[in-house]
Formats: structure tokens, sequence, C-alpha cells
């Protein structure tokens, strides 16, 4: 299927009569005994004894002093480890010294030491290199001399106000529901809403599956469906670099940019995507995690040498966050190696999470910065997703904002409608227009010609991007009121993935739903043999093995009787008409076989023709697939989920 008739068909569903209606999030107790029978307690990463001789603050790395007093005299060798490509990199060459290494041609470097009493280590070592040009932020401070004398006064105040750029630091995790977070990080949970007046946004609901529908709408505004063809199965697909990411906008007011992922195998834009041709920010940890594969067999799980690997990432951002004090910041992090397979691990990171953040406040880092947390969505693959309040956390991930105090002062009307969002419904669409927002208020009104007339909306800002009608007001910055009344419609969110509808369960042996339940679960088989018959010499097809549970969404009643506006001014409702509904939504968590497949699917059902039909995007796995894929990783990554290979 074309990628325009992918979107109509989409759009199709977004229009349908059952996802319109004011949203109603459900109440998800955080104690709910169903849930929290799959939690349990975890240790901290143990990265075994000891720990690295070498460390890098900003540009500079050294022997710690430790190893010096205990070992003596140390000599060390240091090759800087230079990206080459999203998957390979290249090496510097050595240099061998007794005094600290200055980091210039990348910010990491392959060190091997050798003390006087004989004692040897080899290990990385990261900071923020010292070559990378600054770019000079426009001036937008007003000229005194052509103002009026009645706006020099407001003028001298402005410019005597705090620095006009706000950094904006954003660390993400994979795989953690608003629950999830407050049950495995609730100290990092404490310490954001108690000690850094963070809120939480409690109707932030997904828009896709997995994690790159989650942050290429974030980090561009736009689906993946209305961008370049970038996929790499594709002839002619194009780079990454073609997305017109949010951090090129900050990097044109002046902005040091740093972009952070673990995981390098799995990768936003790289699992599926042919990634970036060149580095696509100042400062980009990916390099490193490449590289750390070549020490995976002689590290820890979750560890690069002795450092767990989250901390390798929270330190490279406090040494961005002190390299570059005095020049405005945007970080963007996104973790996922102790929360992506598991829904326990992360609470491993609970205490490194509170010292880094104390850190940052202890050290006026986030004065002047505007800290975002998050996760793209909730847990996807372990045991809790195949409950019911498992299903609708995942829809419902956390993400929170804390704002410095100059910030709340400088803009009150606009944090005052921040705060009055908390609980309405928003999107990964309305985040991207609250960054284009935070843009446009700190350029005091010279921002277009700068960002070429671009607004809040998801306009595109090159011809080459088009999006319809439907999508060009699904974005609302969450510093303008967001509507009490708004729908998963108006949020341009599928039926699927809304968190704020009315599913009712089904008793599966119901003479009046047994037949509809059977044709729904037989759809979603065959559009599951549809996608990978193209790869039928290894992807077996599959068939229905059992239904372990059946949803009908009941439209909002108030939607069915709405028949007009009762008065010429449209204030009163007249509530009489009796809308047909022609087409039922229907959810159902299925088992195939071979293999044991755990798949969720909304399924469309017409009640005039008795066709029911399941789009392929509205198909969730719940399980994990593991090597059941494995002849399919390279070739088609798309069908990992749904493929079970033959040999």
């Amino acid at each position: 299927m074309s990628l325009s008739r992918k979107s109509e068909t989409m759009e199709r569903s977004i229009r349908s009569a059952v996802n319109r209606g004011e949203c109603r999030h459900p109440h998800l107790p955080l104690d709910n005994p169903d849930i929290m029978a799959f939690y349990r307690p975890v240790e901290k990463i143990n990265c075994g004894d000891g720990f690295d001789w070498v460390t890098c603050e900003k540009s500079i790395c050294f022997v710690r002093p430790e190893i010096a007093a205990s070992h003596g005299e140390v000599t060390c060798s240091y090759t800087d480890i230079i990206r080459k490509s999203e998957y390979w990199v290249r090496f510097g060459r050595p240099v061998r010294s007794k005094e600290p290494y200055i980091l210039q041609a990348s910010d990491f470097v392959d060190v091997t030491c050798r003390s006087s009493i004989g004692k040897t280590w080899t290990g990385m070592a990261h900071g923020i290199r010292d070559t990378v040009p600054r770019l000079l932020a426009p001036n937008f401070a007003p000229n005194l001399a052509v103002l009026p004398p009645e706006a020099v006064a407001q003028a001298q105040k402005q410019l005597q106000s705090p620095a006009s750029f706000y950094n904006v630091l954003m660390f993400g995790f994979d795989s953690l529901s608003r629950n999830a977070f407050i049950r495995k990080l609730p100290e990092t949970y404490k310490f954001l809403t108690q000690q850094l007046g963070a809120t939480v946004l409690k109707g932030y609901n997904i828009v896709g599956d997995a994690t790159s529908k989650a942050l290429i709408p974030l980090l561009t505004g736009f689906t993946e469906l209305e961008l370049p063809e970038a996929r790499k199965r594709f002839s002619g697909a194009v780079s990454v670099d073609s997305y017109p990411m949010i951090w090129k906008d900050f990097e044109r007011l002046g902005y040091m940019t740093s972009f952070n992922e673990d995981m390098p195998e799995w990768g936003t834009f790289t699992l599926r995507l042919t990634g970036f041709d060149q580095q696509p920010v100042d400062h980009y940890l990916r390099t490193y995690y490449v590289q750390a594969r070549n020490m995976a067999e002689a590290s820890e799980r979750n560890c690069i040498g002795q450092e767990p690997d989250h901390l390798t990432m929270l330190k490279y951002t406090t040494n961005f966050m002190l390299k570059y004090r005095g020049t405005p910041r945007f970080v963007f992090n996104f973790h996922g190696g102790l929360s992506h397979d598991s829904i326990n691990l992360v609470g491993a990171a609970d205490d490194d999470l509170i010292k880094w953040l104390g850190h940052l406040k202890n050290m006026s880092l986030l004065d002047d910065t505007i800290l975002i947390m998050m996760a793209d969505h909730g847990n996807r693959f372990a045991k809790v997703r195949a409950t019911l309040q498992g299903k609708q956390e995942e829809r419902l991930p956390f993400f929170s904002f804390a704002f410095p105090d100059s910030f709340k002062l400088r803009f009150p009307q606009e944090y005052k409608n921040f705060l009055m969002n908390e609980a309405r419904l928003t999107t990964p669409f309305d985040i991207h227009a609250t960054l284009k927002h935070i843009i446009k208020l700190q350029t005091a009104g010279e921002e277009d010609q700068l960002m070429e007339g671009d607004d809040l909306k998801t306009a595109p800002t090159t011809s080459h991007i088009h999006i319809s009608e439907l999508a060009r007001d699904r974005a609302v910055s969450l510093l303008d009121p967001i509507p009490a009344n708004r729908s998963c419609a108006d949020a341009y969110i599928e039926p699927h993935w809304c968190a704020c509808l009315n599913w009712i369960p089904l008793q599966l042996n119901d003479s009046r739903y047994e037949g509809i339940i059977l044709k729904a679960a037989q759809s979603i088989v065959n559009s599951i043999n549809r996608a990978t018959a193209e790869q039928r010499q290894l992807c077996a097809p599959l068939e229905i093995l059992r239904v372990n549970w059946a949803l009908i969404l009941q439209p909002h009643e108030e939607v069915l009787r709405f028949n007009k506006n009762s008065d010429m001014d449209g204030f009163l409702a007249d509530m009489t008409g009796k809308t047909l509904v022609k087409e039922e939504m229907y959810q159902l968590q299925v088992v195939t076989q071979p293999g044991g497949g755990l798949y969720e699917a909304s399924v469309s059902y017409n009640r005039q023709t008795f066709n029911a039909t399941t789009k392929l995007t509205d198909i969730s796995r719940v399980n994990k697939y593991g090597n059941q894929a494995r002849c399919i990783y390279d070739r088609d990554p798309e069908l990992r989920k749904i493929c079970y290979c033959r040999d």
C-alpha cells in the first residue's frame, strides 16, 4: 500500500464517529494488584570491582588521582575514536603521555595505560572536545536609539532580564508509562515534583506504535508517512538528514546541540530507517556506544567497562552542560538499556538520577534550563502488558516539564496556560509545537526572519512535505490553552491508540458477538499473513490458536445524540439525534500459531456488509518475538513482530 493510501486509511479511522467526543482518561490505580504482581525490587547495576583509570572533565582527560596514588606513575596511550558513519568508527593517531589529554578531534578516546609497578588498564573515556565552532546567536536586543521615549523604559527592563535564551534539556526513557515511572523511580519522581517543581502531564497520549512513532512527531512535527521516504528496504530512500529536526531550529539561534541514544543496534533512526549521513548535532554519543559494542564481552551487562551505561549518558550530559555554560544548549537524551526489555530494571537507576538532578541543581545548571523528563510509551512486551490496565498504560507514557522560576516570571500567561493543560489530552505533536513556541517567545517577535514565517502548527517548512487539512490543526502548544473538550480525532490519534475511549468487555461466548469476534480474529491473522506474503519462503503463515479477550468501543452517548445547534449562535445543542452507527470498533487479544505470538489489534466491523477489517498499523505484538524473527531482521526489519521464521 502506498504512503498516501496509508495516510488516507489512517485519517478515515481518525475521523470515525467513535473517535469523537471529549476525552475522558481512565482511572488507572498505581497499586492495582494485577499490575503490582509483576513488580519486584532490583539491585543497582554492578560493573565489577574498581573503576576506570581515566576520566574526563569537559575537554580534559586524566588519570584519576586515586589510581596514581596506589599504582605509581602512569603512562597512557590515547587514541581518538572518530565517527565514520552511523555504524562504524575510525581511529586517530595514538598519543603517548603522562600528562592529561585534551580532546580535540573527538569527544571519545580509546585509552591504554601502564603504571610504574606494572599494572595495566584498557578502556574508553568520554568528554566534550574543544574544537566545535560556536555560532553567534542573533542579536534580538532592541535598539534604544530608534525607540519612542515611552518604549525605552520597557526595553531597558527587557535588557536587564535573565538570559534571553533558555536551555532545553530533555531526558527520555524507553517503555515507561506514567504509572511505571512513579512505581519504579519513586525518589526521582519526588525530587522532580517537590524539589524542581515539575508538572507531570496527566493526559499525554501516544499517536502510534513503538519509539519512532513517538519521537518522530515530537522532534519534527510530522508523521513518518509525511516525511521523505527513509526506510532502508526501499530503493531511493534518503537519509534522515532530510528530516526537519527541532534541534536545527535551536542551532540556528546559536544553541549548542546534543543528541544521545544508547542501544545503537536499536536506534530510533537506524533500526528501520537509514540514519544520518552527517553527524546531526554538535555532540553525538552514539559514536561512543557503537565502539562500546567491542567491549561487550569484557563488560558486565548494562556496563561499559566499569561504568553503568546510564551513568555514561548522565555524565556526558553534565560535561556538555558545564562546557557551554553561558551559551544556550539543547539536549535530547533517550535511554533504553534499562527499560526496553524489563519493567523492573530501570529501578536500579533511581538513586543515580536523583544525584544527577541534584548535582545539576547545585551547580546552578537548571537555573536557566527547561527540564523535560519523559518516555516514548509504556511497556510493550513485558507480561504486565497482557493485562487490560497494562494495555491502557502503554498508551500513557510519562511526560513532565520543570520550568525555571525566571521563565514563570517572564512569561506568566504562558505558564498559566501550561498549568491549565496539565490534565488535558496532549500528544507528541503538541510537544513539538511547545518547543517551537519556546523559540518564538525568546526571540521577541524577530524570529520570523529566521524561521521563514513558520507558525506553531505543523505547517511544512519546506515545499516537499505535504500534510492534509485534517493534520493542520492537530498540534497545540502547551503554552496556549488546549480545549478541555478535545477529542482524539482533534488531536490526530487513531482509535486504536486513544486511551480515553469507552471500551466495554465482552463475554466470548455471548451469542450476540461470538460470530463477530471470530471474524475479527480471522481479520487480524489475514492482515498479518498479507504483510508477510512476499516473504513466504521465510515467514510461515499464522493461524488463530485462541482469543483471550474482546472489547467493543462504545461511542460517547452525547456524540450519537447530537443533532444540531438549537440556537443561531451555537450555544445550545439539540440532543434529539439518533445517529446510526454503521461501523463498530472491536479490540481483541489473540494467540497465534506457530510460535505462540500474542497480539492485540483494533478491528473495524461493518454492520451492513458484515465485513471485518484490520490495518497492520493497528496490530500490536504484546510478547517478545526473540529469535522467532531471526530470518527477517536484516531483510525486512518492519516484519520482525509478525514473522515466524520457517527454519
